[in-house]
Formats: structure tokens, C-alpha cells, sequence
């Protein structure tokens, strides 16, 4: 697990990859991973709605999903979806009256990104600075609606493919519903995410805007997140790396994306 051990390289490149989940079993990863965080692991849903372990809603059907992947153990460590709409409806409206309806010609271009979560052994991979990975290999996992306990380089690399995604395909705008922290954590990164009306009694999580050409300008994907995500469809080669002597197997071809 070399982006432990040499600080030099440690990078989101260096020690992950992010994937488009184009096929029913990679998506099925992505209502896996979810299943073991919202309700195994952080107690948030009832297990019992969910027999097949996967957490899953009637939004997924309309959703983009992507996975993060460690490169050297290939486990799978977390994801994100970002959810079309229905007509004129997204999910952050069907959950509260109190949000107002987009102008029509909004919703053409627009998403809502839900579901951002990854598993607590993530930790173990992600922390720069080695000397307290066993200390933070025990505690809580990360959970990243829950700024004090985010996995911050995980979900930079989740929100950076999301947003070349976007752009894209034509989606200038993203809504998401987050906890007042972790828009901070968001806002104090450059990235101008701007608060849509107030909290409701239901929820402490409040909804916010964010334009995606902006998201992508951001100086900090120059800074380790250079690689562009790959379509889980296109894993079909191993490739030998060598790690120190060791001979460890890295699948697929990593491609690029040019500066906005």
C-alpha cells in the first residue's frame, strides 16, 4: 500500500480511482455500500427494509452513481449519485414542502447530489500522515454528511468526477442537501456553494446550490486530482505495478482530462 507509506507520492491519484457505474453490478456495489453505512454501520435505516443489503430507493432508477476504489487492495470504499428529476420534481422536494420549485427551465440542466458516503476502513488508506493511522483505523467511520468525521479526500475526488461529468453532459447546476458543517468544510475549500432558504423542523440538513463549471475551475483538483474517472464496463485488463520488489496487479487504463 504504497500512498501510506511514501508521503512523497500520497495523492487522491496516487492511492484511488474513481468509476462511472455503468453496469447493474456496479451500481449494485454502490446500493452495497450504502446499505453497510446508512444502516449497519450508522444505525440511520432499518435493515429490515432492505432484505437484498442493498439500500436502495425508487430516485436510483433516474440516477448517475459513481465508486471509489483503492488502487493497490481494489476495495471499494465509497460513492456518490447524482439524481435526475422526475418532471419537475427532485428528491430534496418531495422530502419537504418547504423547498420551492425551480424555475421550469431549470430542472433541464440540473441535478441533486445524495447519497455521498464511505466506509470506515477508507480510513486506514486515506489519512497523509501515517504516524496516526492506527490510532484513526478504530474510530467511527466516515460518514460524509457528518463533517467530523469526513473523509475529505474521498469526497473531493467523488464531487471532482461528478462535476467533469457534468460538464459534460450539459448540467450546469447541482443541488444537495448537507449539514451546515459540511457546507463550511465545502465553502472554506474556494468552491462557492450558496444556502437555499432555511432549516426545517424534519431535518438539521439544509439545501444548497452549487454551478458546476465553478466547482470544476477550483485550483485543488491541480493538486492530486488530475486523473478523470473510468467506466466500470471498461475494467478488463490487469496491469502488473511495481511496488518496492512487489509485483501488485492494477486494473485498467487511466485516462485524463484537460484544465476548464
Amino acid at each position: 500500500m504504497g500512498c501510506i507509506l511514501n508521503r512523497q507520492k500520497q495523492s487522491f491519484d496516487h492511492c484511488f480511482e474513481v468509476f462511472l457505474a455503468d453496469t447493474p453490478e456496479s451500481k449494485k456495489i454502490h446500493y452495497q455500500l450504502r446499505y453497510r453505512v446508512y444502516c449497519d454501520e450508522m444505525g440511520f435505516d432499518d435493515t429490515e427494509q432492505f432484505p437484498a443489503q442493498q439500500e436502495i430507493d425508487e430516485w436510483d432508477k433516474s440516477a448517475v452513481h459513481f465508486l471509489v476504489r483503492h488502487k493497490y487492495t481494489q476495495q471499494w470504499l465509497g460513492g456518490l449519485r447524482m439524481v435526475m428529476p422526475k418532471g419537475h420534481v427532485f428528491p430534496f422536494q418531495e422530502s419537504s414542502s418547504s423547498h420551492q420549485r425551480l424555475p421550469n427551465g431549470r430542472y433541464k440542466n440540473s441535478v441533486e447530489i445524495s447519497r455521498l458516503c464511505v466506509i470506515k476502513e477508507a480510513r486506514r488508506f486515506a489519512f497523509r500522515n501515517s504516524a496516526v493511522e492506527v490510532a484513526e483505523e478504530n474510530r467511527k467511520i466516515s460518514f460524509l454528511h457528518d463533517y467530523r468525521n469526513i473523509n475529505r479526500d474521498i469526497m473531493w475526488g467523488l464531487y471532482r468526477a461528478a462535476a467533469v461529468y457534468s460538464v459534460q453532459q450539459g448540467i450546469k447546476h447541482w443541488y444537495m442537501l448537507a449539514d451546515p458543517a459540511l457546507a463550511y468544510s465545502i465553502k472554506k475549500q474556494g468552491l462557492d456553494i450558496q444556502q437555499l432558504g432555511d432549516a426545517s423542523r424534519q431535518s438539521a440538513r439544509l439545501l444548497y446550490y452549487l454551478n458546476t463549471k465553478q466547482v470544476l475551475e477550483n485550483s485543488l483538483w491541480f493538486e492530486g486530482y488530475r486523473h478523470d474517472f473510468r467506466l466500470y464496463s471498461d475494467i478488463a485488463t490487469d496491469v502488473p505495478v511495481d511496488m518496492r520488489g512487489r509485483q501488485v496487479k492494477q486494473i485498467g487504463v487511466i485516462s485524463y482530462v484537460s484544465r476548464i
